[in-house]
C-alpha cells in the first residue's frame, strides 16, 4: 500500500534540500511522462547528486535534479513547478517524487530500496 502526500510549495526548498541530504548517491531512475509525449525515460539507475529548488536568478522557481558521477552529470530541471507530490512505501521510505508543472507534465524520481542498493555496493563484478 502506498501512501501520497503533496509537499505544500512554501516547504520545498528546505525539503528538497533535506531529501537532498538524505538519498545523496541513491541510486535513481528518472521518467518525464505527459499526455502528449507517454512516458520517456531521461535518466536510467544513476546515482543522485542533488535536487535543490532555485529561489533566485534567472532559474528562479524552477527545479534542478542533477545525478551521475563526478565529471559526468546530467542536470534535468523542471520549469515551473505546480506540484510536488512524495509516494511513500508502508514503511514510510520514499519510492517515487512526482513533480508537476502548469501544462501537466510529470517528472517521475524513482529512488531505488536502500536494501537492494546495499546488496549492490557489496557486488563485485567478476574480471
Amino acid at each position: 500500500m502506498h501512501h501520497t502526500r503533496e509537499i505544500p510549495r512554501e516547504v520545498w526548498s528546505d525539503y528538497l534540500t533535506l531529501l537532498s541530504s538524505i538519498t545523496r548517491s541513491q541510486w535513481v531512475r528518472i521518467e518525464a511522462a505527459s499526455e502528449e509525449l507517454g512516458e520517456q525515460p531521461l535518466a536510467q539507475r544513476l546515482p543522485l547528486i542533488d535536487i535543490s529548488f532555485a529561489e533566485k536568478g534567472s532559474d528562479r522557481g524552477a527545479i534542478e535534479v542533477t545525478v551521475g558521477r563526478p565529471g559526468e552529470e546530467i542536470t534535468h530541471r523542471i520549469f515551473q513547478p505546480d506540484h510536488i507530490y512524495a509516494d511513500e512505501s508502508e514503511s514510510g521510505e520514499l519510492e517515487c517524487l512526482d513533480i508537476e508543472n502548469a501544462e501537466r507534465t510529470k517528472t517521475l524520481i524513482f529512488f531505488e530500496p536502500t536494501q537492494a542498493m546495499d546488496e549492490l555496493s557489496g557486488f563485485q563484478p567478476q574480471a
